[in-house]
């Protein structure tokens, strides 16, 4: 029988964070899930302005500990990554859930790869997992309006280049899942994994709503030059607007 892993998240409230919990109640692995399902999931409350010794006492019962925190607020995960070590957490999954990349490609990233530096500079032992692109924002629109409800209004959905490239791709109801066997494998401690579900090209994607939906998705093209304009424009406009940036240029910009 697996040994039990006393788990905590941060930030389970979220989209991701809450996949991260669901997976980790209804994993097989941990065997004191009965128990916590009976119970209810401890919700524990802390101010990153108040004594770090409080923290530090918090997470000392805690394995591994796990951080889902958005991406305006990924610098918070400082404190508790310090405290982490202090209180001898024995591994620590920084809030990474996006696709690989190598820096220079995707603002957001090189912000969470400059987190895992503090990670490594502390000694704090760690897992990186990064998954591929939700399925959740890539549905296709159709004529008749069927897949209105669930079109991510965040996402270019335009086919890029000739839509042959193939991706990634990860149902967000999974993530938990992955994350649930992958932090009971002591293989993954100091690594990074890349877990998803699906490796399909836009054009596939497309494919399959055509399939599905008996109808025929509108395809529209971008080119590489007009991804790169993108790219240069609304980064423009996040270095002189800040934290007041609208969202759909932080979106546009780190999936150019």
């Amino acid at each position: 029988m697996e040994t039990p892993i006393t788990v905590g998240v941060i930030g389970a409230t979220g989209n991701t964070g809450r996949s991260v919990v669901g997976g980790l109640l209804s994993s097989p692995i941990n065997q004191a899930n009965n128990t916590l399902k009976a119970k209810g999931v401890q919700i524990v409350g802390y101010d990153l302005d108040g004594p770090r010794q409080v923290l530090v006492e918090q997470l000392k019962s805690i394995e591994v500990l796990i951080s889902c925190i958005t991406w305006e607020h990924l610098d918070s995960q400082v404190p508790w990554i310090d405290a982490a070590k202090e209180a001898g957490v024995k591994r620590f999954v920084p809030s990474e859930w996006v696709g690989p990349a190598p820096r220079g490609i995707i603002d957001i990233k090189d912000k969470k790869l400059d987190i895992l530096g503090v990670i490594q500079r502390v000694g704090l032992p760690y897992t990186l997992i990064d998954v591929g692109c939700w399925f959740q924002v890539w549905v296709p629109k159709i004529p008749s309006g069927q897949s209105d409800h669930a079109h991510s209004i965040y996402i270019d959905h335009r086919i890029v280049g000739h839509g042959n490239q193939k991706f990634g791709l990860t149902d967000m109801g999974d993530i938990g899942k992955y994350v649930a066997q992958i932090i009971s494998d002591e293989r993954t401690s100091n690594r990074r994994v890349f877990a998803y579900t699906e490796v399909l090209s836009m054009n596939e994607i497309w494919d399959t709503m055509a399939t599905v939906s008996g109808e025929t998705p509108l395809k529209e093209f971008l080119s590489e030059s007009e991804i790169r304009d993108i790219i240069k424009r609304c980064g423009k406009r996040w270095q002189e607007n800040g934290q007041k940036v609208d969202i759909m240029d932080v979106a546009n910009y780190n999936m150019g």
